[in-house]
């Protein structure tokens, strides 16, 4: 039996934050700003009065360059077969139309003085319509180092022609602007402490803080977690599969569903499984017994000898595809899904790894763990450690931080010393090229296993 349950959600509140009186904002202030975080798979954007501080509206839509590919390196790729003026084009035409959903009833396009942009250094290239042709292999120079301040009309914008554009400063060509701002909007340089944070998107970005010595890496995680990739694979929405429980013992399935509009049960068509669903799933699937350690999903009949209830084994399918797992009649985990979140899962073990190394030091000396990016705010942890996506550190250790490159971004719109503390930072992060590494390799295979960290 397949119970659904609905999360209701109001996609209204999430874009015009805190129920703002937006008349009065209209009236008694002048100038607007905005900060964007353009990740690989989605961008984010916020809207802030100038004025006085105050955070009036969030948006955040799939990057629509994702039609050239769901990783950086495809987009690398396309832009240098000549394709990279029309990538631009696309994130910034899609920001601008982001601004006016934005600050519609809020201000006119022409109070919006200032745009703060973060995101990895393919993205922020692509914005910038700068060349990428050195970024295809070793040893990945860029086109430009520091900061970047441009005005809007100086990268093709129209409607914001006048925004003066401010793009934070990254590190190397795998440790962007998103990475220098989570590390400064966290405090990832307290000198005496022990800090960890893992950025967990299509590129997972950790940085190591050993009592003010800074090491970055990042590791390609691939978009599974973010909804993409996958055989039923969504972006996180209304219909989606944003949680699953199975019962070992009754083979009864309960799935949580996104409801933006509160429809009744039988009204409400299930479009897909996010990110945090397919966690939960691959969770769920180790502890009823029918996915093992190294990532191998049972047959009916591998299943039955291995004792699983009947119900739960006969969920268990074969195509000319491999095999899959069915939760209800149009969403099922495949083997296929399976390996994409245990490459994504080995990435960011063994990268983290590799930097506790390198600080020689080992995970149980570290202090705080900070799970950074919308997905990790939206994970249940007890599933994420079951197959070693966090670390099995105890509660205590553990924070979500949630989108910390936009709020870093946000930090930097609105402070001039906090932008300063971007720029000095973004000089001191020791970078580890993971694939200069000789034990990544054996950290990675190691970490492939599906079980606690």
């Amino acid at each position: 039996m397949v119970v659904i349950r609905r999360n209701i959600y109001d996609l209204k509140k999430e874009v015009s934050a805190n129920n703002i009186n937006c008349d009065l904002y209209i009236k008694n202030i002048r100038d607007y700003g905005a900060a964007v975080d353009i990740g690989t798979t989605t961008i984010s954007l916020s809207l802030f009065s100038l004025d006085n501080k105050k955070h009036l509206a969030n948006i955040t839509e799939t990057n629509l360059q994702t039609k050239y590919g769901t990783d950086v390196m495809m987009r690398i790729m396309h832009a240098n077969m000549g394709k990279a003026f029309m990538l631009h084009e696309i994130v910034t035409k899609q920001i601008e139309d982001m601004l006016d959903k934005a600050s519609s009833g809020i201000c006119e396009a022409k109070a919006i003085k200032k745009l703060t942009v973060t995101g990895n250094t393919t993205m922020c290239h692509l914005f910038l319509d700068k060349d990428l042709s050195q970024m295809t292999g070793v040893p990945f120079i860029t086109a430009y180092k520091g900061s970047i301040s441009i005005c809007g009309k100086d990268i093709g914008f129209k409607k914001y022609s006048h925004l003066s554009i401010y793009v934070m400063s990254g590190v190397t060509a795998h440790i962007g602007a998103d990475a220098v701002s989570m590390l400064c909007a966290k405090k990832l340089y307290a000198p005496d402490k022990i800090q960890l944070a893992i950025d967990i998107g299509t590129n997972a970005e950790i940085l190591l803080n050993n009592k003010g010595e800074i090491y970055a890496c990042s590791a390609a995680a691939g978009p599974a977690f973010e909804g993409g990739g996958t055989k039923c694979g969504k972006r996180a929405g209304n219909g989606v599969v944003n949680g699953v429980k199975i019962s070992k013992f009754t083979g009864n399935i309960v799935l949580n569903v996104i409801d933006t509009e509160g429809l009744q049960q039988n009204e409400m068509p299930l479009k897909g499984i996010c990110g945090s669903g397919l966690v939960d799933a691959v969770a769920e699937l180790l502890k009823i017994g029918v996915l093992n350690q190294d990532g191998h999903l049972m047959e009916y009949s591998e299943a039955l000898e291995n004792k699983v209830h009947k119900d739960i084994a006969e969920r268990l399918k074969k195509d000319s595809e491999g095999s899959f797992f069915v939760l209800c009649d149009n969403i099922f985990i495949t083997q296929k899904d399976i390996r994409s979140i245990q490459l994504a899962k080995a990435a960011v073990q063994a990268g983290a790894e590799i930097l506790l190394k390198k600080a020689d030091i080992c995970m149980d000396d570290v202090d705080e763990i900070k799970i950074a990016g919308v997905f990790g705010k939206f994970i249940h942890p007890k599933s994420a450690k079951a197959f070693g996506l966090y670390p099995d550190a105890c509660k205590d250790k553990i924070e979500f931080v949630g989108n910390a490159a936009g709020s870093g971004a946000a930090m930097v719109l609105l402070d001039d010393n906090f932008k300063k503390l971007t720029e000095k930072y973004a000089k001191i992060i020791k970078h580890i090229e993971l694939a200069d590494e000789d034990e990544f390799k054996n950290k990675f295979f190691s970490a492939m296993a599906l079980k606690k960290w």
